[in-house]
């Protein structure tokens, strides 16, 4: 519904408040995700140091770089923090549509877009944890 005052049409100021508002999000959001995504990969390694640094806390010898771990257990290790990266991401987008819903102001169209991105992103998510547990299975089965 829109009102005149004037010239000025108050669903032309909201729509412009709105634009503002999308292209703001969509530059914090890019940066920020990426930023996330790159501490997610460091902090299972920043958290695991041991008390000596390097050092083998059984032997106190440093370690063998090349025996980090078998092969399978580096592929699970990057679906693992694949499957956590694409996690944040839906999370981002859930988010994003809240905030996109919210400063909708009575638009249904931009509603509309924001619970199709909603429905998504909630798809996303159990698509997300249904592959975690798939690869969790598998690698247990697999020993």
């Amino acid at each position: 519904m829109t009102k005149r005052f004037g010239f000025v049409k108050i669903n032309s100021f909201n729509y412009l408040l709105i634009q503002i508002q999308m292209n703001t999000m969509k530059k914090f959001f890019a940066p920020v995700s990426a930023t996330l995504g790159g501490l997610a990969l460091f902090v299972n390694r920043a958290l695991a140091q041991s008390a000596g640094f390097f050092d083998n806390p059984q032997t106190g010898a440093a370690p063998n770089v090349a025996a980090q771990g078998t092969l399978g257990q580096n592929i699970t290790t990057i679906i693992n923090y694949a499957l956590g990266l694409l996690g944040l991401i839906a999370v981002g987008f859930l988010i994003f549509a809240g905030i996109m819903m919210v400063t909708a102001g009575g638009a249904e169209e931009q509603i509309g877009k924001a619970k199709k991105i909603i429905t998504y992103a909630v798809i996303g998510i159990v698509i997300i944890l249904l592959s975690y547990t798939i690869v969790t299975f598998v690698t247990s089965a697999l020993g």
